[in-house]
């Protein structure tokens, strides 16, 4: 996808907001088993992510493991895992409340609310997460409502309300992400890089994202602070582009990191809240 032509930038404008779904249910794909996805689910998942680059599934199984989301993110070419500090061995990390261990640390093993944000922002230009798979195993008894919207949506609003935000958005020193320390050192160097970038192979457009406050350094010109108000009004509006849901047990996210944030939610005496994730440095074949 090549967006530096006018005349192909509005051809490929017209036809994605022509596609793009306004509603969650569009979204929805039923299958049966995750680990023996056949040829016409695997159809309208890639279908759905071709629309919205992304696709809810609602499985049949009782029982899903580690084994069963790779072998379904199989079927989409998604093979090369990104290895993070708080994912189990095989990769696969358990989203869920931790008191203790690296996830400890973080906001996605809280009850916290959790900002917008592309998964692996801080990750090198190297390891870019260019899909997740995220799947409930267990809902909370309230909230953990998710919200999500295509990059391809923002970069879109972006440069309709102004091009400059786009320029602005490209640019390498746009984003900085400060060294993540730890009790014994570095465990990861600083990050600086642009927010929008293309995949050299076949110019697939990849964000790099977060809204949060503290532990984040922007690049200090008028264009691009102007650029960051305009994206924080735009997955703010209530009425805007944004779709929200509530996976249910069986239901999973699948997309080529699109952004994304979480409410607060609360567990029960014996309901709590768990949540399979998986990034993946390819993306989803289509």
């Amino acid at each position: 996808m090549f967006l530096s032509s006018a005349t192909d930038y509005r051809e490929w404008r017209a036809a994605k907001l022509d596609r793009y779904p306004t509603r969650v249910d569009e979204l929805i794909v039923n299958i049966g088993e995750l680990a023996d996805l056949d040829y016409r689910g695997t159809e309208a998942i890639r279908s759905s992510c071709r629309r919205a680059n992304m696709a809810i599934y609602s499985c049949n199984d009782s029982g899903v493991d580690h084994t069963a989301i790779l072998a379904f993110a199989a079927n989409f070419g998604l093979r090369r895992i990104d290895h993070h500090l708080c994912a189990s061995n095989d990769g696969v990390a358990e989203l869920t409340v931790a008191s203790e261990g690296a996830g400890s640390d973080y906001v996605p093993y809280s009850d916290h609310s959790l900002g917008w944000h592309t998964d692996g922002y801080y990750n090198a230009e190297s390891s870019r997460v260019r899909a997740v798979i995220l799947h409930c195993v267990q809902d909370a008894t309230t909230g953990g409502e998710t919200g999500a919207l295509d990059p391809e949506i923002v970069y879109i609003r972006l440069r309709d309300a102004n091009p400059a935000f786009i320029t602005a958005l490209e640019h390498p020193e746009c984003m900085t992400i400060p060294a993540n320390v730890g009790n014994r050192g570095e465990i990861r160097p600083a990050i600086c890089g642009p927010v929008f970038s293309y995949d050299a192979a076949d110019g697939a457009l990849h964000m790099r994202y977060s809204a949060r406050k503290k532990n984040i350094c922007w690049r200090d010109d008028p264009t691009t602070r102007a650029a960051r108000e305009f994206l924080s009004e735009l997955l703010d509006d209530k009425s805007g582009p944004v779709l929200r849901f509530r996976l249910q047990p069986g239901q999973g996210l699948i997309s080529n990191n699109v952004l994304h944030n979480r409410t607060a939610f609360q567990d029960g005496p014996s309901r709590k809240r768990l949540l399979y994730r998986v990034r993946f440095f390819d993306r989803i074949n289509s």
